[in-house]
């Protein structure tokens, strides 16, 4: 099946009429595009050095799913994901560790190759115990991940 992007809108467009809906080649690809960009924001935090002298840690979550999308708002329009898939990626991150990239169980099984740590799950709200992995960057002084 390839991919493609389907534009829905009606004849009087308005921003709250209009969704957008993409539909990628394969959701692997998409997975491993995420683990990649969250692995390279965690390496652009490990160069930076706070104000308080302390080295800039953050938390990334990525989950794999369908979303549905749309712009949203008439002063202010935004575009705007929604759905579970969106909600459990924030808990990943929410709930993950600093320098870490948690993941849940979809995502780690399209993305075997990395060296994911379990965690023993995590409790999400509405769904109980959600198994979930962590990824440690090994990075360098200089802050380039050499995994």
């Amino acid at each position: 099946e390839e991919g493609g992007i389907l534009v829905n809108a009606s004849h009087r467009t308005t921003s709250s009429d209009l969704s957008i809906h993409v539909f990628p080649r394969d959701k692997a690809s998409c997975a491993r595009a995420a683990v990649d960009f969250g692995k390279a924001v965690l390496e652009e935090a490990f160069r930076h050095v706070m104000p308080n002298g302390q080295q800039c840690q953050i938390r990334a979550g990525v989950h794999t799913g369908d979303v549905c999308s749309g712009v949203v708002g008439s002063r202010m329009p935004r575009y705007c994901l929604f759905g579970d898939t969106v909600n459990t990626a924030s808990r990943m991150e929410s709930t993950g560790q600093p320098g870490y990239i948690q993941a849940s169980q979809a995502t780690r099984d399209l993305v075997p190759d990395e060296d994911w740590l379990p965690t023993g799950g995590i409790d999400a709200k509405g769904k109980g115990r959600v198994p979930s992995f962590l990824l440690k960057l090994k990075l360098t002084d200089s802050g380039r991940s050499v995994t």
